[in-house]
């Protein structure tokens, strides 16, 4: 009875004639009643579905959503990156811009309307960067539902977003020869750089803030520091540039620019046939994860390697690297 109550509701009708026959319909167990009482029940439930609608609407009316929004946004996950407020930014700005064409609220945003939403930036961008931003629509919402009663995630469960591409081929260094000899063609400050990430595992992004205190080394991810020890291959190509401030070899350049320089050098060596890919600073990481991997098979102690917040995420990564065991 409760599913037939729900279908009833849930269905459109635009008078208590219309109900009526909807519930003689889809409640079998009520066709011995005569027209009347099953307009008595109709007006039953219009009034029950009005009252719901009156009562959903009053509590949106009650909520500030610039002011949500905004707190969310300043609070948003447990991590001070410029990168993920962005991000998260630019998701719902997305969103309200939807809403404004549909001639709704965002908070009026239904299960139905989360898929639309979905669909309508497929093709204006990349899978990943839509699921992306349908993640940080669903946490606002979910931040939402913790704060106020009339608010539901409609993106929870939803099944529109793009589904994630299967792996591809990699195309990272081979094996360590083929590092020792790319770093041994580059110039001494791209080979330091290429060091640090290929046998430290480093993202370029933490090289312009990184600092060395003897054999170690400590950087910024995301608003938080990390450290670890460097090998002392490592500390040796970075002793072999002309920095002046060995401590803090690559504070002058921009990760953008220091990535430039790299792929320009790769590039050169690719056209002239000593490497077998153009390789992005990226890959030297892939190379690293890989390597350390291989040894052991022991995902806890890359996840610390990595610098990962959790091992799921390293699960994924290994995938996307095509490893699967």
């Amino acid at each position: 009875m409760n599913a037939i109550a729900q279908r009833v509701t849930a269905t459109p009708a635009a008078n208590f004639h219309d109900m009526a026959r909807i519930i003689a319909k889809e409640a079998p167990t009520l066709a011995d009643l005569n027209s009347e009482q099953l307009e008595q029940i109709a007006k039953l439930v219009i009034t029950q579905r009005l009252t719901n609608e009156l009562h959903t609407a009053a509590n949106l009316a009650g909520i500030e959503y610039q002011t949500e929004r905004e707190t969310f946004l300043n609070n948003a996950g447990s991590t001070d990156s410029k990168h993920t407020h962005r991000s998260y930014r630019n998701a719902l700005t997305k969103l309200e811009a939807y809403a404004e064409r549909a001639h709704i609220s965002p908070l009026e945003l239904t299960p139905a309307r989360a898929d639309d939403f979905i669909y309508s930036m497929k093709g204006n961008g990349a899978a990943a960067s839509i699921r992306r931003d349908v993640a940080a629509c669903s946490s606002f919402f979910t931040w939402l539902e913790r704060r106020h009663e009339g608010i539901k995630n409609p993106f929870r469960g939803t099944k529109a977003r793009p589904a994630e591409k299967t792996a591809k081929e990699l195309t990272i260094p081979k094996n360590a020869a083929e590092v020792k000899k790319i770093i041994a063609a580059l110039p001494d400050y791209e080979a330091a750089a290429v060091s640090v990430m290929a046998y430290r595992g480093m993202r370029i992004g933490w090289l312009p803030g990184m600092e060395i205190i003897g054999e170690r080394f400590k950087t910024t991810s995301k608003g938080k520091t990390i450290s670890g020890a460097l090998p002392d291959n490592v500390l040796s190509a970075i002793k072999a540039t002309a920095v002046p401030d060995k401590r803090k070899p690559f504070s002058g350049i921009k990760q953008e620019a220091l990535a430039r320089r790299i792929e320009y050098h790769i590039g050169k060596l690719y056209e002239a046939g000593k490497i077998r890919a153009t390789y992005s600073c990226h890959d030297f990481r892939h190379f690293y994860a890989v390597s350390e991997y291989s040894k052991d098979k022991d995902i806890k102690r890359l996840q610390g390697l990595l610098f990962h917040s959790g091992i799921q995420i390293t699960e994924r990564y290994l995938r996307s690297l095509n490893i699967k065991d």
